[in-house]
């Protein structure tokens, strides 16, 4: 008991040293509070944008403003049990808890050190200058008097700054080297540039319940009334408080769901249109995300297809989603799919129908789904949901959709968040396409290149899979709604935003690459397939910047892709042995993302000359059996294998050997086909303090190497005699890399 008397009486006279010699008085109280909810209010409308109800916005606010000070009074009248706090101390434990659940969202990383200098800097000002008004600060002839005077300059002095800091756009970081522009550059493809408009005038309209309380395109001004459907086996999770709110927000339940989409269409083209169906992703409910691709619409819809983008926004995060009632739905990315197939449903029944107006007019065997972060993820359910007749979570939903989906696009997708009957979902014989930005702050790893490397081919399966990463590029841009803020808050302060690239410039490639996919898998039309394995192909339309492409055709010889067993020594070709010598690394794992996802498992290899006597390292593929390379090309998988934190990390080249069965040989560089592009450096906040994740990841990047092209005169090695590869490290003195799947695939 001695103890703690102990401690309470230092702890009072602590207080008592800290605090003003007489209360704060009541009117500076209450105008401190009502600064807290007038700042904190402004602070939502400026960031939750515009598109929401002012009604609704304050009944929102007020209801947390009660909560945040319903709390703080307790928790006040709880610290009375300890000696008593001075009201000063009082208010900023409201201003913290009113700053808590405003700022309930922010990361862990920084989120507590924001909200406690929200506490610690205003009590600290106020107080000072109470102190001074008082006649308690000059003459600074004391140590308390110094003390609250140094108090007041520096806390003063940190409050500017730090929101000088806060509220900024950042520093324009120095550029990155393109080492893919200083190797060897392939010939620029000799094709129209996809992403210009084409021939067809484009006409807009929209369809919907006719009923929609918010918006005027799917209520009084519809242009096609549709049925609403029933989604409640797929929608569990609108229950409770919050489901009633949502309920009573959007004016039906997951009962009733409603037909809605924008929709883009050439008028007078000949011949059925294929038909393109979007949706968004995760984004404020009360601000429509639909209509922020538009410009694909406009473009993919000139060029000749019917352009879908649907309205899900019902399924989006809402303020309706009170986290202390259970928060908002979860796992509805199923449902995102099958809404997706449901209005492909409504389509095909439209042109089966004599009198519609796009009777006979669509061409359902053309059909391509294209889908933003949630709906990145979504796009690749709805393709295995295509195929079921069942739903996997209840299979009293009986599915009957059967579409022939040529092609999928996933533009930074979420991975997992919804796994049908539990596990991750593998898609089967689809052109996929994914497109990740490098300084993406929502989806900060680059999770569809996970759900690309799933997708399984059949044998007599003939297409591709491909994915981009892309440098200087955001979450947001993709949609015009979004725009350069990935986050609805004022989280969003910690990111470095002069470092993105323009939003035409990010919605440029986007289109150029969706377009390009499109004409090589819809139309057929594979000449603009070569830039899906490398962007140099397209240098002339694309933004300079650097590209990392990944790509696998469902045709190929795989030789090597590591995931066959846990021999080192073993490749996934009948009889193949791997060997190495004077390596200073040599294993094979998952290459495991930010977030812990596993992408594939790979070769790790690493080598340093000076640590084994300047003699050079080589990794070594033997064939039982010799294989062609007529008509092929050696492809493969690469990163770097280590951390770019600076973003000044130097390029990797090293020598390639070919071996046919008589030991003549062929060599070349890896830099014949491109240098190896270091990690590129996301620098993500404007500190590093501010950081969730490493600033890197080992993106992969393909490289080709078209062996007849490569082939002297004078070379005696036989092109349909290969018996070995091999990797030698002696063009760069130490580096680190990580292989998968040496292939051969044929020339495009």
């Amino acid at each position: 008991m001695a103890i703690i008397s102990k401690i309470r009486s230092i702890f009072k006279r602590t207080v008592e040293f800290l605090s003003p010699s007489d209360k704060l008085p009541r009117i500076a109280g209450k105008l401190i509070v009502a600064f807290v909810v007038v700042f904190l209010s402004v602070m939502h409308v400026v960031y939750l944008y515009q598109h929401i109800n002012p009604l609704y916005l304050i009944a929102y606010l007020l209801f947390y403003i009660a909560c945040g000070v319903i709390i703080s009074i307790l928790i006040v009248w709880l610290l009375k049990l300890i000696p008593r706090i001075p009201s000063t101390y009082q208010v900023a434990i409201i201003f913290g808890y009113l700053a808590a659940f405003y700022f309930f969202h922010l990361p862990s990383t920084y989120g507590w050190f924001l909200i406690l200098a929200m506490v610690i800097l205003p009590v600290l000002i106020l107080t000072g200058i109470y102190q001074w008004k008082k006649g308690n600060l000059f003459p600074l002839e004391n140590a308390k008097r110094i003390f609250w005077f140094a108090v007041l300059i520096v806390s003063s002095l940190a409050f500017v700054s730090g929101l000088a800091i806060f509220l900024n756009q950042g520093s324009k970081p120095k550029d990155i080297v393109n080492y893919k522009l200083k190797g060897e550059l392939p010939k620029a493809l000799d094709l129209p540039d996809p992403s210009l408009k084409g021939p067809y005038k484009t006409f807009f309209m929209t369809y919907g319940s006719g009923k929609d309380k918010w918006r005027k395109e799917f209520g009084k001004d519809v242009g096609v009334k549709t049925t609403s459907i029933d989604g409640s086996r797929l929608l569990t999770s609108w229950t409770g408080v919050s489901g009633k709110l949502r309920t009573l927000y959007f004016g039906f339940d997951q009962k009733s769901l409603p037909m809605n989409a924008l929709v883009w269409y050439p008028r007078k083209k000949k011949g059925p249109l294929p038909v393109v169906m979007i949706i968004h992703g995760n984004h404020l409910g009360q601000q429509p995300s639909d209509p922020g691709y538009a410009f694909l619409g406009e473009l993919l819809a000139s060029r000749g297809y019917m352009v879908v983008s649907v309205d899900e926004n019902f399924l989006n995060l809402s303020l309706t989603d009170l986290d202390v009632f259970g928060g908002g739905l979860k796992t509805e990315n199923a449902a995102r799919a099958w809404l997706l197939l449901k209005h492909l449903e409504l389509l095909r029944k439209w042109n089966n129908s004599p009198g519609n107006t796009f009777y006979k007019k669509l061409d359902m065997n053309k059909i391509a789904i294209i889908g933003h972060s949630r709906g990145g993820e979504a796009v690749t359910h709805a393709a295995v949901f295509n195929k079921l007749n069942h739903y996997p979570d209840d299979a009293r939903e009986r599915f009957n959709f059967n579409f022939n989906i040529g092609a999928v696009i996933a533009i930074a997708p979420v991975d997992g968040q919804y796994k049908p009957g539990g596990t991750l979902t593998v898609a089967k014989d689809i052109n996929y396409f994914v497109i990740q930005g490098a300084l993406d702050m929502d989806m900060q790893t680059y999770g569809g290149l996970a759900t690309m490397k799933r997708i399984q081919f059949s044998p007599g399966f003939s297409g591709f899979k491909a994915g981009l990463y892309l440098s200087a590029a955001n979450h947001g841009q993709f949609n015009t709604v979004w725009g350069r803020r990935d986050d609805t808050g004022p989280g969003i302060n910690r990111f470095n935003l002069k470092q993105l690239m323009g939003e035409q410039e990010q919605q440029k490639i986007l289109s150029i690459y969706i377009s390009s996919f499109l004409e090589a898998t819809i139309n057929g039309k594979i000449g603009y397939q070569p830039l899906f394995m490398d962007a140099r192909f397209g240098r002339n339309w694309l933004p300079k910047k650097i590209y990392m492409n990944q790509f696998e055709p469902a045709q190929k010889t795989l030789l090597a892709d590591f995931d066959e067993d846990v021999n080192v020594n073993s490749a996934t070709i009948s009889g193949g042995q791997i060997t190495t010598s004077g390596l200073r690394e040599w294993k094979e794992q998952q290459n495991k993302f930010l977030w812990g996802m596993q992408v594939t498992k790979a070769a790790y290899l690493g080598w340093d000359s000076l640590k084994t006597k300047h003699q050079h390292g080589f990794f070594s593929l033997k064939l039982s059996n010799p294989l062609s390379l007529s008509g092929k090309m050696l492809s493969f998988s690469l990163a770097s294998g280590k951390e770019n934190a600076d973003g000044h990390a130097k390029p990797i080249d090293f020598t390639i050997l070919l071996e046919d069965g008589k030991k003549h040989q062929l060599t070349f560089s890896l830099s014949s086909c491109s240098l190896l592009q270091p990690q590129v450096a996301k620098n993500l906040s404007k500190f590093d303090v501010f950081n969730d994740y490493p600033n890197s990841e080992a993106v992969p990047d393909f490289f080709y190497f078209d062996i007849d092209k490569l082939l002297g005169a004078e070379t005696k090695f036989e092109i349909k005699d290969l018996k070995e590869i091999k990797f030698i490290f002696n063009k760069t003195r130490s580096g680190d890399i990580i292989l998968d799947d040496l292939s051969l695939v044929d020339k495009p």
